[in-house]
């Protein structure tokens, strides 16, 4: 579906937002009771669905917009996610495996404790989120976490190139291994940051941030 000239989000740091129309109208209403079984969608309109705690072969959205949706508990073998925006759902304590979203925007939802594996994110918006204690393996490029809280995260070996936190917190958040290149922790609170001199190369950070991991390092200035 190509929705030229008429998508709502809005572009930032180089994030393409989701390709959705001004009027979500346009997009088929599926009754929350059919959600799973009318797998997979595409141009549709999901609200108040409850899939907690099912196992899910293969998730495929394309063009949605899913509100109220909870996934809490799940586990997921395999998703593909593409111009989907998914407002106040529920994925926290799931399990998510092959996890390719591209043009993602998760808004106000609960991702507590999900675990994401051999994920490849690209152009996902994470706004208002509470991801504390979330595990992340594998790319999540040109994203951005915005007023999102990402407290305890396990973020060890990925590729965060030119990912942006802004207004974010990653407080005792583990980086270390990741490949920080571009990525852009100006906006993210760092108490307690996991992470090695070797992974900072090529992050962009504020001067008091890099007093701190300078301190955090055990590096001696002046």
């Amino acid at each position: 579906m190509a929705h030229e000239g008429k998508h709502e989000g809005k572009k930032s740091a180089g994030r393409i937002p989701a390709d959705l129309p001004l009027d979500l109208e346009y997009l088929t209403r599926i009754d929350a009771n059919d959600f799973l079984t009318a797998l997979p969608l595409e141009d549709a309109r999901v609200e108040s669905a409850d899939a907690s705690g099912t196992e899910i072969a293969a998730l495929s959205l394309v063009g949605c917009v899913l509100e109220r949706v909870t996934l809490a508990q799940s586990k997921v073998q395999s998703a593909l996610v593409r111009d989907v925006r998914l407002v106040k759902c529920d994925l926290s304590n799931a399990v998510l495996s092959g996890f390719e979203a591209r043009r993602v925007e998760f808004i106000d939802c609960r991702l507590l404790g999900m675990k994401l594996i051999a994920c490849r994110w690209q152009d996902v918006l994470v706004e208002n989120c509470d991801a504390r204690y979330a595990q992340f393996n594998g790319v999540v490029k040109s994203c951005e976490f915005k007023g999102t809280r990402l407290d305890e995260a396990d973020l060890r070996g990925v590729n965060l190139e030119g990912t942006t936190f802004n207004d974010a917190s990653l407080r005792r958040a583990d980086l270390s291994g990741a490949r920080l290149n571009t990525t852009n922790l100006r906006g993210a609170e760092i108490d307690g940051l996991v992470v090695r001199a070797e992974d900072l190369r090529g992050a962009l950070v504020t001067p008091p941030q890099a007093m701190d991991l300078a301190r955090l390092l055990g590096l001696v200035i002046g």
